[in-house]
């Protein structure tokens, strides 16, 4: 694992920094912070990628990529996160719906879909999880039923992240009789097709960014299966290795992360106007912060050094997420601590800089369930690395 960018790499990485520095002031910032709000300030900066080339980083030129290896992707997010750039509002499409459709789907389904995720016209959510299928996939319940040239599908999702703002889903249905990993079919579905009910879901800032979906006699054409009929867990099992990932090199960038902290504590002082940083026991903390950090983000450079050699991260990914959750929700939470009443009313009434971490932190516990929940990864890290029984 090479830590250091070679010469091809640093000039890469100078190159993303020069237009990086450029383009980002151009946005017309704030960034809102309502999800609808924010789609159109989003999709401006996501026009300014793809007509730089910096959209579908690591998708195949022929579908509107640059084919940059898993370092380069990483280089470019670095890149993305210093600078300061927008949340990623597609991270489904772009990451998981996308590839998914590169690698399984049929040429008219990658004609059809592909373009429009890269230049930010047509965003997607996950129809994954259902009120009794979370962590348990397999289990799910929602019904396909074949008809005259399509299916007619009904159920009920859950924690369906963008719902409400997207074009599109990829969707776990089941189709045969077969139990748990069998008879189930992945499907591409309009969000705007008939049937669909999207109810979002406040959560603790009051705010909706995931939805209750309901689906009732939704009609999805014979073209929108993806892979084999009965054969979608194949297929999920890819979305999910691409999810997971993302999800093990890290959501939120955790080393800026104690920077920043380190930053702020800096300009601070305590109640008798000593320099909080000369705390015995807020430099033990930040330390530590740091140091895991450190792990962090060498995890990360694993699963993309794995990537990048054409072998799959397996799972390393689960320990990427296993270290990450915690380490995301202690930053927060640490960082909060420093504030009057540990920053718990920095919503609109405090500095924009408290109202990150407030937010940061609420955001991350749900981190712990996304992309596999802490026990399963637990499960699959104790199975496939320590070898242990099934229990």
């Amino acid at each position: 694992m090479e830590l250091a960018d070679s010469p091809d790499e640093a000039t890469f990485r100078a190159e993303v920094r020069e237009w990086a520095e450029k383009a980002v002031p151009t946005l017309p910032w704030p960034e809102p912070v309502d999800l609808v709000d924010k789609v159109p300030f989003w999709q401006q900066w996501q026009r300014l990628l793809f007509d730089a080339g910096y959209g579908g980083m690591s998708w195949p030129k022929e579908y509107g990529g640059q084919a940059a290896d898993p370092i380069r992707k990483a280089i470019f997010t670095e890149e993305m996160d210093r600078v300061g750039a927008p949340e990623r509002l597609n991270t489904i499409g772009e990451d998981f719906a996308g590839p998914t459709i590169i690698d399984f789907g049929t040429p008219a389904q990658k004609e059809r879909f592909l373009r429009p995720i890269l230049t930010g016209e047509e965003i997607w959510c996950q129809l994954f999880s259902e009120p009794e299928a979370g962590s348990d996939l397999a289990s799910l319940r929602t019904k396909a039923t074949k008809v005259d040239g399509g299916w007619k599908v009904n159920g009920q999702k859950i924690w369906t992240s963008r719902a409400h703002i997207a074009a599109h889903a990829i969707l776990l249905a089941r189709t045969g009789g077969g139990p748990r990993h069998k008879g189930i079919t992945y499907f591409l579905v309009p969000m705007d097709s008939a049937g669909i009910t999207v109810r979002p879901l406040a959560h603790m800032l009051g705010e909706a960014e995931f939805n209750e979906v309901f689906l009732d006699d939704v009609f999805i054409p014979d073209d929108l299966v993806v892979g084999e009929v009965d054969g979608g867990w194949k297929v999920a099992m890819g979305t999910l290795a691409y999810e997971r990932v993302a999800i093990a090199t890290g959501r939120v960038n955790t080393k800026r992360a104690v920077d920043d902290i380190v930053s702020d504590i800096a300009g601070k002082t305590d109640d008798a106007g000593r320099p909080l940083g000369e705390d015995p026991v807020i430099r033990q903390k930040v330390a530590d912060l740091y140091g895991r950090a450190l792990v962090h983000y060498l995890i990360g450079q694993r699963v993309i050094t794995l990537a990048a050699n054409d072998g799959p991260p397996g799972p390393v990914t689960s320990i990427g997420k296993l270290f990450f959750c915690p380490l995301v929700e202690e930053l927060a939470d640490f960082r909060l601590s420093l504030e009057p009443v540990g920053g718990q009313f920095a919503l609109d009434d405090e500095p924009q800089k408290t109202a990150r971490w407030q937010r940061l932190a609420y955001q991350a516990r749900g981190t712990a369930i996304a992309g596999g929940s802490t026990f399963i990864q637990r499960n699959i890290v104790a199975e496939r690395m320590l070898e242990m029984p099934r229990s």
